[in-house]
């Protein structure tokens, strides 16, 4: 049982992040577009090609 819970606590740890890591996506692809006017767009250099 002492195995059980050495592997399956990492994993769940893991597992959780994954799905926060996706439900804040989802969150961000709702909000983003109310602020679209409020990006400036930034001029592209051609002398800046690092």
């Amino acid at each position: 049982m002492s195995l059980w819970l050495i592997i399956g606590i990492p994993l769940l740890f893991l597992l959780g992040l994954f799905l926060n890591g996706i439900k804040d996506m989802k969150r961000l692809e709702k909000q983003l577009p109310k602020y679209k006017d409020k990006i400036r767009n930034i001029p592209k250099d051609e002398d800046n090609d690092d």
